[in-house]
């Protein structure tokens, strides 16, 4: 195996095709032959396929042209059963592709399979007792995160250079930090959704996952467009949604700890501020404790498990034997619920957007840990608190990216960068700027 090639990010494969120093159709080889031999031991994959790569075209819009990408699989891709984690949906075969995965085919990108995840994608950790857990590259039997656990998990162990998730609490980010890559959760209406399997209408956020925030750029540069048949989706385009502030200013929580961040966490965090000062800004400490965090997160899972209850009706009626005991568990919950609970949930999602209001007056982003902690064994307890950092860009439907911390500690660690609505380009752009002024280059970990 080419482990060298395989470590390259995308943005590299796509210069290596276009120079003619590698066919995409090699290359494609290369990663599937490289999935079958290390994706029994991660188990990220839970259908492949080899592509057959079209010869490079010199046509507009060629983008990623031979390019495999690997998608979650509550994600609709033709030829591909679209299973969401879940007993009840095996051989359920999509019948056209995802709005987004059209997008994506039409720059010449090719998908080489789909991705486990947490059932349902209601879950951080990928356990899964229909398809099996999905590990962690960096150590086996701990969690890659979740729910799109498989999504980070491929990209991180080099079984491919990019992959989709969803995030509705963090399920993009949350991986992406356990597995030392980036991810990116876009503004609320910028990526459509339809083509997914819903967990909730109001949080889901289809983003991509990558070892470069040059290849996230890429890829939302593709997937960022206005669809009709998407009722959520924004036509940012065609209104003056966003202007960047004047002020380089970026927010930081104080008292990490009172906020249930470990300490190692914590001291890496404060460790990697100072590239964001070399890079010209400033820091500006606010108290985040005035947020209610528990609140926001019952209120958060009691809308996914209402939304879920009416995306799944047909198989929760006919079938209810074929959810997880967990499942079966967390969707009964909304029938001891009445409608004035729902309502007062949906009030938290207010209260988070009036908060981001305020806090962006202040300054033109937020910069904190993504998760709290860092990963952790399948047999330990999972942390209440785990999505509680990453659910508040869902609530308030910000852009938020996901970029590995800089540590010597084993296990990744990530940080993120939330914004107001509409700044998606301006993180990205802040993302890269950050990897090149720290030449942080992904390594992928030894599977042996």
């Amino acid at each position: 195996m080419d482990m060298a090639l395989l470590s390259q990010d995308v943005s590299t494969h796509i210069a290596l095709i276009k120079d003619k120093q590698i066919s995409a159709q090699e290359l494609a080889e290369l990663q599937y032959r490289y999935i079958q031999q290390v994706n029994p031991k991660i188990n990220a994959f839970l259908q492949t396929a080899l592509p057959k790569c079209a010869p490079q075209e010199k046509r507009t819009g060629s983008v990623f042209q031979g390019i495999c990408i690997g998608v979650k699989d509550n994600i609709d891709v033709k030829g591909f059963a679209t299973t969401a984690g879940m007993a009840t949906r095996i051989g359920r075969q999509a019948k056209q592709d995802a709005f987004v995965i059209n997008r994506l085919r039409q720059t010449g990108a090719q998908f080489i399979g789909k991705l486990n995840m947490h059932e349902g994608a209601l879950g951080a950790t990928n356990q899964n007792e229909h398809f099996g857990d999905c590990h962690n590259p960096h150590k086996h039997g701990y969690t890659p995160g979740g729910s799109s656990g498989g999504s980070a998990a491929a990209v991180a162990s080099g079984m491919v250079g990019l992959s989709l998730g969803t995030d509705t609490m963090g399920s993009v980010r949350i991986p992406a930090a356990y597995c030392g890559i980036f991810g990116f959760k876009p503004s609320r209406g910028a990526v459509s959704n339809h083509g997914s399997v819903t967990c909730s209408r109001v949080m889901d956020n289809i983003g991509p996952m990558a070892r470069s925030a040059r290849d996230l750029t890429l890829a939302i540069s593709v997937m960022k467009a206005f669809d009709e048949s998407c009722a959520a989706s924004i036509d940012f385009k065609a209104i003056d949604c966003f202007t960047a502030p004047d002020n380089k200013v970026l927010l930081v929580p104080e008292n990490l700890e009172g906020l249930g961040v470990s300490s190692d966490v914590a001291s890496d965090f404060s460790a990697n501020l100072s590239a964001f000062t070399d890079l010209g800004y400033t820091l500006q400490y606010f108290d985040f404790s005035d947020y209610d965090f528990a609140a926001a997160r019952r209120a958060g899972l009691l809308l996914c498990e209402a939304d879920m209850r009416v995306e799944h009706q047909e198989d929760w009626l006919n079938q209810p034997q074929k959810f997880s005991e967990y499942m079966r568990g967390m969707l009964s919950y909304i029938e001891r619920k009445t409608p004035m609970d729902m309502m007062q949930s949906e009030r938290v999602l207010d209260n988070a957007k009036i908060f981001a209001r305020q806090l962006f007056k202040q300054g033109c982003a937020i910069l904190m840990p993504t998760v709290l902690q860092r990963a952790f064994s399948f047999a330990q307890p999972v942390p209440a608190n785990q999505a509680d950092l990453t659910s508040f860009a869902n609530q308030a439907g910000l852009p938020a990216v996901s970029l590995p911390m800089l540590s010597d500690n084993i296990l990744p660690a990530g940080m993120q960068i939330v914004g107001p609505l509409g700044s998606d380009n301006q993180l990205l752009d802040l993302a890269e700027r950050w990897q090149e002024h720290t030449q942080f280059r992904y390594i992928l970990p030894s599977l042996d």
